[in-house]
């Protein structure tokens, strides 16, 4: 009778195998992980030009800008996470608080129909709407957005059509004060520092830490 003879691997050819599974992993890992934060930038600048757009038709029907504040009112908005409705406290009412003839003459709250102004914001995404101050109120607008777990604050304002970038970290605060003020007129953003979690990624003064053009 014939025995025949079973060979398994040897020690070397295993761990051959386990370094090249390693090498391919610590290649994917980190590619996965870039893909994934771009992804989440993606979302919030789709978000950031939607509420352009959304801004510029409610100018359009009541000739005033409508912040991310209580009732839309003009100046620095908070921030929305989450919400589809910017201005909602609560939700079903928003610019439609606005004070009559408390920003502009041609916009009294009885005219502006509840929700008023409204626009989508994607999951984790925080967007935040200023509105220009007196003697201009309400006919400006800056408008910021990140995610929480994306590396990058996106912004724009009603003068200008360029969409400006700054590194960011951290999740996006409920009092907002990561856009720069709004000023009717002028360039807001180009070369202006950025504020809050928008000033460098992953700490403070690391990386873009001023707004430029994309």
């Amino acid at each position: 009778m014939k025995i025949k003879n079973s060979k398994g691997f040897t020690l070397i050819e295993l761990l051959i195998v386990v370094a090249i599974i390693a090498i391919l992993a610590a290649i994917a890992i980190p590619q996965f992980s870039q893909y994934r934060i771009k992804g989440y930038n993606s979302a919030a600048l789709a978000d950031l030009r939607n509420c352009k757009t959304a801004s510029e038709s409610f100018f359009s029907d009541w000739q005033v800008y409508s912040s991310s504040a209580v009732g839309g009112a003009a100046g620095a908005g908070g921030r929305t996470l989450n919400n589809t409705n910017l201005t909602a406290v609560p939700p079903t009412n928003s610019t439609g608080a606005i004070a009559q003839f408390g920003i502009s003459a041609s916009a009294p709250s009885a005219a502006i129909a509840n929700p008023g102004f409204n626009t989508g914001v994607s999951q984790n995404v925080g967007v935040e709407i200023n509105t220009s101050a007196a003697p201009n109120a309400g006919q400006a607008y800056t408008i910021g957005s990140k995610n929480t777990s994306g590396s990058i604050c996106y912004g724009s304002d009603s003068d200008e059509t360029s969409i400006y970038w700054v590194n960011g970290s951290g999740t996006v605060p409920a009092a907002g004060g990561y856009t720069p003020a709004s000023i009717k007129g002028a360039n807001d953003f180009g070369g202006v520092a950025g504020g809050g979690i928008c000033n460098g990624y992953p700490l403070a003064g690391q990386g873009q830490t001023t707004w430029v053009a994309m």
